[in-house]
């Protein structure tokens, strides 16, 4: 009876473990696709404009721990295409894994 509450235990922690760092890795997904859709669509437009809506996507994606200083935006002359933006960011977060375990995954993602 007490092996089945340790096994049930844990097998809980290993899923709660799971579905914690799962959703951090949905998160950043959602947030690299925003970051890429504005970067594709951001030719012409301010730096800050595009800063700003950088912003906006991270808090749409519940990532508050990103600065507006680490996000970097580049502009290049592709011949044949014109301007290209070319944005890149790094964040961290600190998840709790399990009760009185925090672990810090980090995030660099460059547009291509």
């Amino acid at each position: 009876m007490i092996k089945r509450i340790v096994s049930l235990l844990v097998f809980l922690l290993v899923v709660n473990a799971g579905v914690r760092v799962g959703l951090v890795y949905f998160h950043d997904q959602n947030f690299r696709d925003a970051v890429r859709e504005i970067a594709l669509f951001g030719a012409g437009k301010p730096d800050e404009l595009l800063r700003g809506k950088v912003m906006s996507a991270a808090a749409d994606n519940s990532i508050t721990t990103l600065d507006p200083d680490f996000v970097e935006i580049q502009r290049k002359n592709v011949v044949g295409v014109g301007d290209h933006v070319v944005i890149r960011y790094a964040y961290a977060l600190m998840v709790r894994v399990a009760p009185g375990y925090e672990r810090r995954f980090e995030f660099d993602y460059s547009t291509p």
